[in-house]
């Protein structure tokens, strides 16, 4: 079977600059999103330390972030230069070109169109550059609906596919009287569409390598297909299935942008070494690794029996000339402190051969690999269930958590180890938890893990059943979590609910942090429960006696009481008669007069005695009277008057009382 690579393909300039710079970065850096849509290189940078992030709010300031090479707005480099962060610029000159294009024209007042795939992260920044004001277009059917406009500005996707392209202007060119064309498309893509369209003519099926999140390897993949070629779209040499080319005799392989080098190898290799019938052809190494002599060769598994041991190691028969040698670092995670500890003579083990007897000349057997071997497939078959394994805390480092999960190691990015964003896993050292398995290669030695996921599932399962209890009018307990300017959030045991400052306290409160502080644990009154929205209002204050109410029981109507005025108003006084308490004190309770002046008869600090003519608990309202006293004060020397010279009331008059005095 021939195998023919495509001319063009694999890394273009821009990815593997982008790449490269990844590569270079310290531990700790994060790149604004994956670096490129290629899931291989994306994880093989994780566990270098180089993590993906979604937004710049999940970095704290001063950090160190890589920008993708498809770009992202002018926001992002604003919000990057507020919080300090230090950018990596690894965008690439094409998609910058027609990030320019798309603002100027925009600040040339023209209708921009940008031609591309609406959500692909390249569009978006480009789109950004234009003010957010494109339209996007990716089909002709598309194209039919853009209205008419005097002057038409367009840019194209990098990755986009040319002939649909020209299709696209072509009806674009009938929607303006001025078509502002600007081919962004890159020569890269160019080159490798025109390569894989004219590679798809001469074989009998093509491979596509990449990622299935790549634009512009599904491109390749596409234009392969309009030549009615069998096309074959694969990540990964591992997706190859031989009989698939079962009696062809040309095979094409082309790569995306995105698709590195070591991965369009292996898949040249396995086809290369392909027969017509699907079967795959033994080479040398693959003979030597079959090639059994005396000795077993390394990665065999053995049976064998402890003959003699000493602290250092065990010495075991597995039926060669010569006793193989299992040390104690072979023996079990962590290593014990002496071999005597782990075997004793006539132990029968199950041992695999950890070193190249040709080399080497001696035997060495591993316990440890043959437990490995058992770990990982333990570890996959959690991957592939989904289901959660348990790991405990090693070390960190600036990147993540270093755990251990039985004999192997695994790696917590910063980004997976909590809900909440954290600076560092120092916490999770030593504990014990459960985590959810993201990536796994054991080939590679990599296992990516995830705790976060795992508390999301946890903190999802609290808050169905939290809102299984909760309903308007129920007392709960919460935690106070987050202090806000207007309010704090309570943990109500998986969900969280708004405790407004307004609902603190029946006190004005200058700040929400001067009466409540994070940690704390209080009583409150479910006021408004929104199950829609999922959102809850919470109150203190209701679950406290009314100062006001509390106060004007000591009081009632009729009381005389000494009252300081606090305010003058042009109908009257404000004047309190108690710490918690103010009433109004109307002009016509002053004097009788008409047409006084509040002034002229009350000044602010007046300390006088009033009598309380009316109390409304339920507008929080108290009515104060001079004029009541003074009648109270006539009708009691009337009282005296009449008492004093042995009259009735019904006979007697004012003008007797009057009279009298003279």
């Amino acid at each position: 079977m021939k195998v023919i690579k495509a001319e063009a393909c694999g890394f273009c300039y821009g990815v593997r600059r982008a790449v490269e710079m990844a590569e270079n970065a310290e531990a700790g850096t994060h790149t604004l999103g994956p670096i490129i849509h290629n899931p291989q290189v994306v994880n093989r940078l994780a566990a270098q330390g180089v993590i993906p992030i979604e937004t710049l709010d999940e970095v704290m300031d001063g950090s160190i972030v890589l920008i993708r090479s498809h770009g992202v707005g002018p926001d992002s480099y604003e919000q990057a230069k507020q919080k300090n962060i230090v950018i990596l610029d690894a965008t690439c000159p094409h998609v910058k070109k027609a990030q320019l294009d798309a603002k100027r024209i925009i600040d040339q007042d023209e209708k921009l169109v940008i031609i591309g795939e609406k959500f692909h992260p390249e569009v978006i920044s480009i789109s950004q550059w234009g003010a957010n004001r494109a339209i996007i277009i990716e089909t002709e059917k598309e194209a039919e609906k853009v209205s008419f406009s005097a002057n038409l500005g367009v840019v194209a996707q990098t990755t986009f596919s040319q002939e649909l392209f020209k299709r696209i202007v072509a009806i674009l060119e009938t929607k303006t009287n001025h078509l502002d064309l600007n081919m962004t498309i890159c020569t890269a893509t160019q080159q490798r569409q025109n390569a894989a369209i004219a590679l798809s003519k001469q074989v009998d099926a093509m491979i596509v390598v990449g990622g299935r999140n790549s634009a512009n390897t599904r491109r390749l993949a596409q234009v392969c297909e309009e030549q009615q070629c069998p096309t074959y779209h694969i990540e990964t040499a591992e997706e190859l299935q031989p009989l698939r080319f079962k009696g062809m005799k040309k095979i094409g392989i082309t790569a995306g942008a995105s698709t590195p080098d070591w991965i369009i190898q292996e898949v040249v290799k396995i086809m290369e070494n392909l027969q017509a019938d699907g079967t795959e052809v033994m080479s040398e190494e693959l003979l030597d690794q079959y090639d059994y002599e005396e000795n077993p060769k390394k990665g065999d598994v053995v049976e064998g029996t402890v003959i003699s041991v000493n602290d250092d190691a065990a010495y075991v028969s597995i039926g060669t000339k010569a006793e193989a040698i299992l040390p104690k670092r072979e023996m079990a995670v962590p290593e014990p402190a002496s071999a005597k500890d782990f075997v004793k003579v006539g132990d029968t083990l199950t041992v695999e051969i950890a070193n190249n007897i040709k080399e080497e000349g001696s035997i060495v057997v591993s316990v440890v690999k043959m437990k490995k071997i058992e770990d990982w497939n333990e570890v996959r078959d959690a991957f592939e269930k989904g289901e959660l394994i348990e790991c405990t805390g090693k070390e960190t480092n600036k990147a993540g958590l270093v755990v251990s999960i039985k004999s192997l190691r695994g790696f917590i990015p910063l980004s997976q180890g909590d809900i909440k964003f954290v600076k560092s896993l120092d916490y999770l050292v030593g504990q014990t938890f459960s985590v959810k398995v993201i990536d796994i290669d054991e080939h590679k030695n990599r296992l990516v893990l995830s705790r976060k996921a795992v508390l999301e599932v946890e903190r999802e399962q609290k808050r169905t059943e939290a809102f299984e209890h909760i309903q308007e009018g129920a007392v709960i307990e919460g935690t106070v979590v987050k202090i806000m300017p207007y309010g704090a959030f309570i943990d109500l045991g998986g969900v969280e609910g708004l405790l407004h400052i307004s609902d603190i306290s029946w006190k004005r409160i200058s700040s929400v942090d001067a009466v409540l502080k994070t940690g704390d644990t209080l009583q409150v009154l479910v006021q408004k429960f929104d199950e829609e929205r999922n959102r809850i209002s919470l109150s203190l204050k209701a679950l406290q006696k009314n100062p006001w109410i509390a106060a004007i029981e000591k009081f009632e109507i009729g009381d005389v009481v000494k009252a300081e005025v606090k305010k003058l108003l042009p109908f009257g006084a404000i004047l309190a008669i108690d710490p918690e308490l103010q009433g109004l004190l109307h002009v016509s309770e002053i004097t009788d007069k008409r047409g006084a002046a509040v002034k002229d008869l009350v000044n602010v600090g007046d300390v006088m005695d009033v009598k309380i003519i009316g109390i409304d608990t339920d507008k929080k309202k108290i009515s104060l009277s001079v004029l009541a006293l003074e009648k109270d004060k006539e009708e009691k020397e009337i009282q005296n008057y009449l008492e004093q010279n042995n009259q009735s009331e019904e006979s007697a008059t004012i003008g007797d009382a009057i009279d009298e005095n003279k």
